[in-house]
């Protein structure tokens, strides 16, 4: 799970790089992170069926498999068009790869031994972000291929080759019994669906969101509910559906897939603008950047394992409420003092006031994907785990696309320093994060008390 969330966001990181050793193009080089997002979030639901019907471990081994083989590929690509396909060919590899994480959590763990599983695995996905820019600053600082980008697809076939070994040891072999037929309709559907919401989503702000954007974002919904309707269908004359309508009958599943959307959303366009804001704006060099970061990705990591041992004490629900809140305390400080101090910010204070944010976003994260899954039964893990990912997935490409537009906006419209015009926008991302946290802690409410 963290090789594939480190890869992301690391290749982000690099982009600028890349495109100065490769001769790309602006559009290029967003290409080359919006493949990734785009091969890795559409066929999500697919991986984790085909791991109930055929086996997760089985999955897993052929994801990490073509993951490593690809990401080398990508290492050493000659020109901008490899690494395109490299990337989007490492997303896929991805999608089946990941959701055989918490799907195996869910099928082999019960009661706190799950809680501390789920613990981990939110510290590994809600972490990988910041890791992956800490991670991508220092190898970037390391030239040893001839170009420091090359350096970040050379960690993840070096990483890769370690999962594999691991899980061919250790990784427990899986499934759900039963009828083993494919909702290939549903697929279709629904990949249709993620690729009218993610294709605008990553390339409009790059193209200046032409018409058929717009065109492509009107047709989402459509096709949503005509793959729905699909499943109903399917359900109702017992055949099998890709993702099975009684998961949402589960109030803890459906509230949490709302909550994960306002969470990841929020974390995206914050991890974007302070990328942009810091290195573009602020002058700072990337490994700067990462070590400012470094405490908070520290932090998240102790504090989410921590809850894992919380959750079966204190119940998920009270948890996530004091997360919730704890975040948009810390947020709405961390703005006032990025607003305040503008282009001279002080990467000591703004690094300190990171770790209360981290302790925040960590009592959200894990304990949330907890509750999510508690009821699932393990028949669905892989279609529960699958629609969670993507969902995740769809709401970080989102979360970067309006942090993008609110980017432009504050630089079009300000007649302050270049400097103090980034950090405006970046304390506006954090007040929206505020706002989210604090609905988060009111949507605990609607979680079941047990």
């Amino acid at each position: 799970m963290l090789l594939s969330v480190v890869s992301f966001a690391a290749a982000g990181i690099a982009v600028p790089d890349i495109g100065a050793s490769l001769g790309a193009t602006a559009a290029e080089q967003s290409l080359v992170v919006s493949v990734y997002a785009l091969g890795f979030a559409v066929p999500m639901v697919l991986g984790g069926r085909l791991g109930d019907l055929y086996g997760r471990r089985r999955l897993f081994l052929l994801g990490m498999a073509g993951f490593t083989l690809f990401s080398l590929v990508a290492t050493l690509a000659p020109s901008i068009t490899v690494l395109i396909v490299a990337r989007a060919l490492t997303g896929i590899s991805a999608s089946a790869m990941v959701p055989q994480v918490l799907a195996t959590i869910t099928a082999s763990t019960q009661g706190p031994e799950r809680a501390r599983a789920v613990a981990l695995f939110g510290a590994t996905a809600g972490g990988a972000t910041a890791i992956g820019q800490v991670l991508g600053g220092v190898l970037l600082s390391v030239p040893l291929l001839g170009a420091p980008w090359r350096m970040i697809f050379a960690m993840s076939v070096l990483m890769g080759v370690i999962a594999f070994g691991a899980a061919l040891r250790w990784l427990p072999d899986t499934s759900a019994p039963g009828h083993r037929s494919l909702d290939l309709i549903g697929t279709t559907l629904l990949g249709l669906a993620l690729l009218a919401l993610m294709i605008p989503i990553s390339q409009g702000g790059a193209l200046g969101w032409p018409v058929w954007c717009w065109a492509l974002l009107g047709a989402t919904p459509v096709l949503f509910a005509g793959f729905w309707r699909w499943q109903l269908r399917l359900h109702r004359s017992d055949r099998v559906p890709l993702v099975p309508p009684p998961l949402f009958r589960l109030s803890s599943y459906r509230v949490g897939l709302v909550m994960a959307l306002m969470l990841q959303s929020a974390f995206g366009g914050f991890t974007f603008l302070y990328a942009i804001s810091t290195q573009t704006g602020l002058g700072w060099s990337p490994m700067h950047a990462a070590l400012v970061l470094l405490p908070f990705s520290l932090c998240f990591l102790t504090v989410s394992i921590w809850s894992g041992k919380l959750a079966p004490r204190f119940g998920f629900r009270r948890l996530l409420a004091i997360g919730g809140l704890t975040q948009a305390a810390l947020l709405s400080i961390t703005a006032v003092s990025a607003f305040l101090q503008g282009a001279a910010l002080n990467s000591w204070t703004f690094a300190t006031l990171l770790v209360g944010v981290g302790v925040g976003q960590a009592l959200m994260f894990g304990p949330l994907v907890g509750a999510m899954i508690a009821e699932v039964p393990p028949a669905s893990a892989g279609a529960a785990s699958g629609v969670l990912q993507t969902t995740q997935q769809a709401a970080m490409g989102l979360g970067v696309a309006v942090a993008g537009g609110l980017l432009a906006a504050a630089l079009a419209g300000s007649t302050a320093p270049t400097g103090q015009a980034y950090t405006n926008a970046l304390a506006i991302c954090m007040l929206v994060q505020v706002a989210f946290a604090v609905v988060f802690a009111l949507c605990t409410l609607a979680l079941p008390r047990r």
